[in-house]
Order: structure tokens, then sequence, then C-alpha cells
């Protein structure tokens, strides 16, 4: 049994009984969370805590050796209107207006990054409130279409990983926390901490920090340090909230205490530190970097569900796969019928089945005129055979993504 803050609260978890609740509420509550409207509820009632047995989580078995599980990869519904951000009320718009603002997005985080490098090595302080206003951009673009960042994280620049990185992770864990239904105050908590996640990797060598190659152990005791090093400059950063600070000190924590700094284990790694172990890994294995090749989207969710239980939290895994889908937006695929196209838009109710733009033959190696496919249209003959890596073919995969799709 654990006792956590109705914050901290999820579709997926068993309320056993109310921990905490406002004087004179005398609820009495027991059974599985199903609806975010549930959540919303004891809140409105005056829940503060409740009590929870993790053994009875729902979310339904994956089998990692078939990725046509994938489909059924969550028990937990889509979010519904009963969402408890005010940002629910923002209007949704198109993946291809949405994308001209995420761009620019995306690139004032860039810059961001790099000015705080800059200001931490010349003995400044980072000002938390450049942090804060770069994350609220970041979600209000999440609700109005979430594919459109997520594409952006996806065409990478195999030069920038360590800029590109964090404003992954904040993208990343935005998604998450929203599939999830958290409080919009928690989002914006967790999106700045993760921007400021790797801000101590300024203090690791450079000879360590951009070593092509695997590190030996003293070089990567000295890597390890990071973590330290994010947590003693975001300590004393003024404004920091406990949130942000906790998903930075703890986002390399393992479940089976494997993790570093602090060794920590099971119960003692908060909801919010599970999620950014999660996120972080998946951004590092699908990078592109100077010295090796990123893995697929598909390979690295399997590499994550196959650490789980002893990394990672089972239940949120799948919940990520369930917020972000098996192959996100901005993932090459190659189709049945030999062509290639990038991913643009998840559907939500088939994890296997995105929107795609098709713009190459994969088989006769020659550009076609790109058309987008609904791959769950019922006259849609075709499907997703794998998830490839555009160096394979020698596609410029940035290059056509700014000729084709920014620049409509």
């Amino acid at each position: 049994m654990k006792t956590i803050p109705i914050d901290q609260l999820i579709c997926g978890m068993f309320i056993v009984k109310i921990a905490q609740q406002q004087p004179g509420a005398g609820l009495s509550v027991q059974g599985l969370i199903k609806e975010p409207a549930q959540i919303a509820l004891l809140k409105r009632k005056g829940v503060t805590a409740v009590v929870i047995d993790p053994a009875k989580q729902q979310v339904v078995a994956l089998d990692i050796a078939d990725s046509s599980n994938f489909t059924h990869a969550s028990a937990v519904p889509t979010p519904s209107a009963a969402a408890l951000s005010t940002r629910q009320g923002i209007k949704k718009t198109g993946m291809m207006q949405e994308l001209a603002k995420a761009e620019k997005l995306y690139a004032e985080a860039k810059n961001l990054q790099k000015r705080a490098f800059r200001d931490i090595s010349n003995g400044k302080t980072i000002d938390i409130a450049d942090f804060r206003n770069c994350a609220d951009g970041i979600i209000d673009s999440v609700f109005r279409n979430q594919d459109a960042l997520l594409c952006m994280s996806r065409i990478r620049d195999k030069d920038a990983y360590l800029l590109e990185h964090s404003v992954n992770v904040s993208i990343l864990m935005s998604i998450f926390a929203k599939f999830l239904n958290m409080e919009e105050s928690v989002i914006e908590q967790l999106a700045t901490g993760a921007l400021l996640h790797d801000i101590g990797k300024i203090q690791v060598p450079d000879a360590v920090l951009n070593k092509p190659g695997r590190l030996t152990e003293d070089e990567f005791v000295q890597m390890r340090k990071h973590v330290e090093y994010s947590r003693d400059i975001l300590q004393k950063t003024e404004g920091i909230s406990d949130i942000s600070l906790d998903v930075a000190a703890n986002h390399h924590e393992r479940l089976d205490g494997k993790g570093y700094p602090a060794g920590l284990t099971g119960e003692q790694i908060s909801l919010y530190s599970r999620m950014i172990a999660i996120v972080d890994s998946y951004d590092a294995i699908t990078a592109q970097r100077v010295y090796k090749s990123g893995q697929t989207s598909v390979k690295a969710l399997k590499i994550l569900l196959a650490d789980s239980p002893h990394h990672f939290d089972p239940v949120l895994v799948k919940q990520f796969i369930s917020a972000i889908g098996m192959y996100p937006p901005g993932t090459l695929v190659k189709l049945d019928s030999e062509k290639l196209a990038l991913v643009l838009e998840h559907n939500p109710a088939s994890l296997t089945c995105p929107i795609v733009k098709v713009f190459y033959h994969g088989s006769k190696r020659h550009y076609l005129t790109p058309v987008t496919l609904d791959l769950t249209n019922a006259r849609c003959n075709d499907a997703i055979n794998t998830a490839v890596d555009a160096l394979e073919y020698k596609i410029d995969l940035k290059k056509f993504f700014n000729q084709f799709m920014l620049k409509v």
C-alpha cells in the first residue's frame, strides 16, 4: 500500500481508501480509477490524499516480441473533456498550421538552452522565469496540436544533441502529463524541470561529454556527476519548484536501486521522476549523434518495456506508448508497398495506423510526389511494415522536412 497526494492520482490506479480530506467531507471511496472525471470529483469533494494498491493497477499486458500488440497498449482511456486543465479550451489547430509555430518555439527553446549554458559558464545564475515562459509556450502548442512539436523533436541535428535533448524531454513530458490529465500547474513544473534536467552537463569536461565512443569507467563516473551538478545549480536557482527540482535530480534513478546519484528504490522514487526516467531514456535511445545512429521508436519502446519493472514503471511505460503512439510523428516508416513515408499524426484509437506523408520508393530508390495517407481509411490498401533509418536510404530527412513540411 502507498499513500499519495491527490495530484499524483492517475487513471489505472486502485484506491484502497481516502487518506486525507477536508473536515466534514466524510467520503469513503474504494476502487479502480477509470476516468479523469473521477479524479476531478474527488478533488472537488476535498480529498487531498489517498491510499493506493500498486499491485492492482490495471494496464493490458504487452508482448514485446509482437509489435501488433502496441495497438492495445493501455487500458487507460484517452483524456476526455472533463480534463482539469484550462488549456483544454484552447482551439485545436491543424498539423500544418501548428508546424510553423512549433518550429519557432523549438528554435527559441534551443537558444534558451545555449544562453543558459553560457551564463552558468560565466558564473551567472539562471532566470527561472525564462524557462517557465518557454515551458508555457511548449505546453500551449501541445494542447493545440501535440503532433507538431513531437514531429520537430524527431527531426534531429546530430551535432546539437546537448541542446535538443532537454527540449525534446520537455516536449515529451508535457505530452505525457497531458495524457495523464495532470493539473496545469504540475505540467508547467514538469516541463520546466525537463528543460533544466541536464543543465549540469556544462560542468562535465568536454573530453568526456563529447567523446565519440564508449566511456571508460572513470569517465562514466565523471559523466554521472552531471545529475548532482544539475541538482546543485537548481537548488541555488531562485523560484525553482520542488517538482522541477525533483525531476532534474532524479531522472537517472531506477526502481531496482541501480540508478544514480542516490540509488533510490521503488516507492522512494516519485511519480514525476518515474515519468522523466522513461522520457529521458526514450529520447536518448532514439537520438542521432555524431558517433552513433539512433534506434527507431519501436525499438526504443521495446527496450523500455524489456527494462520494466526493474528499471522503469511498467504501467507508466505503457501509458507513455499510448500518449505518443508506436510510430510518433517524425518517424520514417516503410510501408508494405515498399514506399517510405514520414509519420505526420498518430491515431490514438490505432497506434499502428497513423497519418503519413509518402515521398520515396524504397526498392526503386527514387523520390515520389508527396502524398498524405491515412492508414486507418478503409480504402487504404497499404500498411506500415517497419520503422527505418533515413541513413539506410541516404535520405536527408531534415532537408525533406524543411522543403515539403515547413514551407507549405
